[in-house]
């Protein structure tokens, strides 16, 4: 099937193949005549509760068989068709059963050892519920009726089921020259709207809320340059989104500045784990969203392959990156985390507000670093602030052109934060943030 369009829901007789599957390489030792018996209970045309999905789809050249003559190319664009949906949520599919004591104990058996579903990355867990208590945020679908118009054709088990039927590899069916396997038929399905259930998912999301990319090593642009990799970065993702994403750009759709508890994307430059300083060099960038990334926005990301600077900034190579990894960001970046008594600077912090007279630097240095974990982000007051050594001088500290020019480049200090009790990062702070300044990490 090329047609672009994922199989949803999912059918019947794919979930019975998998089923019989799972019997003949997980539970071999089951009697056929109780699997018989339960998936001949599991033919015919079930109910099917769904969530919202988003479709999606890869594109691929397959080679043809003249690919591999010399001198030869051949190859056809194919679309890798699949949905997505919520990872949290579930696919209920309802049949009206009466099954032996024996047939129920082996279904539930060899629904337990499916490992996925479809594609090979579709990882699930199958279980026998007797009753779906709560279907609220799920679509039904059912067989239509014999005048309404059919929403979909789903493919189904025919009654009564032989197990061989379920046994058909695709070479098979190709070779009897049929469209779908025996013992299978389509059957017309009708979608039972909601007005309070979407039936695709416009804001679907992952459970991951960080996206690491790896740096090519020839050549690296270095830890001063940080602010330069985070404008750069948050530029291309806005780019391969398109559309205005509030996430990406921590802008509301009206133009204005996000003010608040700052749940937008932070991009992040890393150095190595035993690096440090204005002239390590940057190994690997991060994309950290407190309010999670949707799959748009991952999506985008994923696409990003370049970063160029052009002559916007001297000394700033054009760098290759890649996703080298992404989730919750206590897995993606650890090093960030924690949880510590004491933070220091990565990349200096550069206060938001400007000193009030007679405030020494050290004084201002504290207090705005206090007010912005306490008002800003949900941490308790620290116990000291202190002004360590480091040139923050040496670090590019404004935006790149048409934003920001030499003459807005912001005082800065390296500082160290000692904390009552053990917190948790990632800690960024201070202005600049989420383009890579005032990054903090766990010291011991």
């Amino acid at each position: 099937m090329n047609e672009g369009l994922p199989e949803w829901p999912p059918s019947p007789w794919r979930v019975l193949r998998a089923l019989a599957a799972s019997w003949k390489t997980r539970c071999p030792s089951l009697p056929a005549e109780d699997v018989g018996a339960a998936l001949g209970q599991l033919a015919g045309a079930p109910t099917i509760h769904v969530p919202a999905m988003k479709p999606a789809h890869l594109r691929h050249y397959m080679p043809q068989i003249a690919h591999r003559s010399v001198g030869k190319r051949s190859t056809t664009l194919t679309f890798d068709t699949f949905a997505v949906m919520n990872p949290s949520a579930s696919i209920f599919i309802e049949w009206d059963a009466d099954m032996a004591p024996s047939a129920l104990k082996a279904l539930d058996e060899i629904a337990l050892g499916i490992p996925y579903l479809g594609r090979s990355e579709s990882i699930c867990n199958v279980a026998l519920v007797h009753q779906v208590e709560d279907r609220a945020g799920y679509v039904p679908w059912r067989p239509a009726a014999k005048d309404d118009p059919p929403d979909a054709e789903i493919l189904c088990a025919q009654q009564p089921l032989e197990l061989s039927d379920l046994m058909q590899s695709p070479d098979v069916v190709r070779r009897n020259r049929r469209l779908f396997p025996t013992g299978s038929r389509l059957v017309p399905y009708r979608r039972i709207d909601s007005a309070t259930v979407p039936t695709t998912a416009d804001d679907w999301r992952p459970t991951h809320a960080a996206v690491r990319f790896a740096v090519h090593p020839r050549p690296r642009p270095t830890l001063a340059n940080a602010v330069v990799a985070g404008e750069l970065l948050r530029r291309a993702s806005l780019s391969k989104h398109g559309t205005p994403s509030e996430t990406l750009s921590g802008k509301r759709p009206s133009g204005e500045r996000q003010l608040g508890r700052h749940e937008h994307a932070h991009y992040i430059s890393l150095p190595g784990q035993d690096r440090g300083g204005p002239s390590s060099p940057i190994e690997s960038l991060l994309v950290w969203a407190p309010s999670r990334l949707n799959g748009d926005e991952f999506a985008a990301l994923a696409q990003i392959d370049w970063l160029r600077a052009g002559r916007a900034v001297s000394g700033f190579p054009d760098i290759a990156i890649a996703v080298q990894g992404f989730g919750d960001v206590d897995d993606v970046a650890r090093e960030l985390v924690g949880p510590s008594f004491v933070w220091a600077s990565c990349t200096p912090f550069a206060p938001g507000r400007h000193p009030a007279k007679r405030t020494t630097w050290p004084d201002h240095i504290a207090t705005e670093i206090e007010r912005e974990l306490t008002t800003y982000r949900d941490y308790p007051v620290p116990v000291s602030v202190e002004v360590i050594d480091g040139d923050a001088r040496r670090y590019r500290r404004y935006r790149l052109r048409p934003k920001e020019r030499l003459a807005n480049s912001r005082y800065a200090s390296m500082v160290e934060i000692r904390f009552a009790h053990a917190v948790r990062g990632p800690i960024a702070l201070g202005s600049l943030s989420h383009f890579g300044l005032g990054l903090f990490k766990p010291v011991g």
